[in-house]
């Protein structure tokens, strides 16, 4: 059986998002515990207003909170404020994006089970795991930004973003989140006056909304607002990059993990201002009359963002600005825009690494990513650019790794591909066991890596009982059921 192809654009983007929650789950030996739902027991009082969630397995959790609330191509603001007491217990709207290539080849459907919840432009939501509420706990905070690309996917998609098993076993609170992805997050209409000034980095900017909510709100929820890190995959990982990079985001995260997702050239505003013109033509509005655009349904913006992106690609290829990196160029047209304010310089500049010097990072990828064909390896030359840039900068400690553990799934065709670590690093192998086979070995290797991730977010540096001491780059942390460090 062959390894799930790479590379048409949209497939390659669309499957950084994952998967849904498999169809049954181990055979129990005992009763689980109540689930309890109490509003008494669980309501928390946010700077917006009171929410109650429920307590599984002696952790409370929190879905669907507001963190904000947008106008379309408007930067997002402060939620309404609420008096009652607002359940809280089922994810929130994802953003509109495209359709999911996936789910027309059963291997994929089968390993990845996505859960695409129910879009709306309404949906800059927070989800919260947490062992304590209400009890100065301190807790470290780690802040999930899902995969995706830029332009799909949400903070649901996959099982194995559950932050159960990190918030009862490993003593962290975990955030996961949703906010304006493609079109609606990323559209470029600066040539058409101020109101526009920042629709090319809404989504970033959405981002950065979400970490001053977790500044202003998880004391309440056990957390420490001192001590957060953020970390992602894929795409994730390349808002991870890109957080570092906003004068914004300072101050609101003190350490960072990359997860196949070394994205470091962003959108030049000369290409990213020609997508939202070529946008504005094909939708043919009259730019005297440009607010019409955020009134025009949702699957004719899309379509008519898809197109300009594709003209604008022939545009920069021509020119000659077309990335010569394999994923900077399936992401052209598609990510933030270095814009001089929100986004003052690329993520590799020596700007943007003085910015986020004194932040520890992880840096890594998995083995196969995409495919099994050694000769076009995708992410880990710019994970090993952006560890070695980091270094040679004097920026704080730099831990590189390679995810190299094989999943059985499907006769082996999965191999290490994109993905693959999320469950390690959540300690979700058995509940994602439909693309980790959910095997003794699996589930320890999990063990150890959800351990490092967590101790990262306590100390600043990974560690965990049955894994080498994770020396900083240029040593390289190889994961796997016999890790290495070299």
């Amino acid at each position: 059986m062959k390894i799930l192809p790479v590379v048409s654009l949209t497939a390659a983007v669309l499957l950084t998002a994952a998967c849904a929650r498999p169809s049954g789950q181990p055979s129990e030996t005992a009763a689980a515990a109540p689930l309890e739902t109490s509003a008494k027991a669980t309501t928390v009082q946010t700077v917006s207003g009171p929410v109650a969630g429920y307590i599984d397995d002696g952790v409370f959790i929190y879905k669907g909170i507001p963190y904000a609330k947008a106008a379309r191509f408007m930067p997002a603001e402060d939620p309404d404020p609420w008096t009652e007491v607002r359940a809280s217990r089922a994810y929130g709207p994802t953003c509109p994006q495209d359709k999911r290539m996936g789910w027309y080849d059963d291997n994929q459907a089968f390993a990845m089970h996505w859960d695409d919840g129910f879009p709306d432009e309404d949906c800059l939501r927070v989800n919260v795991w947490t062992a304590g509420i209400k009890d100065g706990g301190k807790r470290p905070v780690m802040v999930w930004l899902h995969g995706g690309g830029f332009r799909a996917g949400s903070g649901q998609e996959q099982i194995g973003y559950d932050g159960t098993n990190l918030a009862r076993d490993h003593g962290v609170v975990v955030v996961s989140l949703n906010h304006r992805l493609n079109a609606l997050g990323f559209l470029d209409l600066s040539a058409y006056g101020a109101r526009y000034a920042h629709s090319g980095n809404l989504g970033m900017m959405d981002l950065v909304k979400a970490l001053e909510w977790v500044r202003d709100n998880i004391a309440q929820f056990g957390g420490d607002p001192a001590n957060v890190t953020i970390f992602g995959q894929s795409g994730g990982g390349g808002k991870v990059s890109t957080l570092m990079a906003m004068p914004s985001a300072r101050g609101l995260f003190n350490k960072a993990i990359v997860q196949s997702g070394s994205i470091t050239q962003l959108m030049q505003p000369k290409y990213s201002r020609r997508v939202g013109t070529k946008t504005v033509e094909a939708l043919k509005l009259n730019p005297s009359r440009i607010g019409e655009i955020e009134t025009v349904p949702y699957e004719q913006l899309l379509a008519a963002y898809n197109a300009a992106i594709a003209a604008v690609r022939e545009e920069a290829q021509k020119d000659g600005a077309f990335p010569e990196n394999i994923l900077n160029a399936i992401l052209f047209g598609q990510v933030p825009v270095v814009d001089g304010e929100i986004i003052p310089a690329q993520p590799a500049s020596a700007e943007a690494l003085a910015l986020s010097k004194d932040i520890p990072v992880i840096i890594g990828t998995t083995y196969h990513e995409f495919t099994r064909d050694r000769e076009d390896p995708i992410f880990q030359p710019l994970a090993k650019q952006q560890a070695a840039d980091r270094s040679a900068a004097g920026c704080a400690p730099v831990y590189f790794y390679q995810f190299t553990w094989e999943s059985p799934v499907l006769d082996g065709a999965l191999g290490s591909t994109h993905c693959m670590e999320i469950p390690f690093v959540f300690d979700n192998v058995v509940l994602h066991r439909t693309m980790t086979g959910g095997g003794a070995g699996a589930a320890e290797l999990g063990h150890r890596i959800s351990r490092a991730w967590t101790n990262f977010a306590k100390t600043g540096v990974p560690s965990a009982d049955g894994l080498p001491v994770w020396e900083p780059y240029p040593a390289r942390m190889t994961l796997d059921i016999e890790s290495t460090i070299k």
